[in-house]
């Protein structure tokens, strides 16, 4: 193989490299933005579910959590407060998660 042949091999594999880490990466980014949208409104779900006195507002956030491709991975009551943790599968890379937090603000308290 010629000089300008192994040269034009070298970049060709080099773009190639590139291009992967760069889908990688996107996908990535991509899990964690759905993981952040399906954890905010799985919050929103749970406190709204509490805020009506619905006996398992946990279980209305998964729910929620569900319907957006994500899947609750802790939920929590703090007083008034929904606390969630999501995850959205990434594959190849780990699962991406996020947490959200929701409830009345503090004039709104009952």
């Amino acid at each position: 193989m010629s000089t300008g042949g192994a040269s034009v091999l070298a970049w060709t594999g080099a773009t190639t490299a590139m291009i992967a880490a760069l889908s990688l990466l996107g996908a990535g980014t991509l899990a964690h933005a759905r993981a952040g949208t399906a954890a905010d409104l799985a919050a929103l779900g749970g406190a709204d579910a509490l805020a009506v006195a619905h006996p398992y507002p946990c279980q209305v956030a998964a729910e929620v959590a569900e319907r957006n491709g994500a899947r609750l991975a802790h939920c929590e009551m703090r007083e008034w407060d929904v606390l969630v943790s999501v995850e959205v599968d990434a594959s190849p890379l780990p699962p991406a998660t996020t947490r959200a937090r929701a409830g009345p603000g503090p004039a709104e308290l009952p």
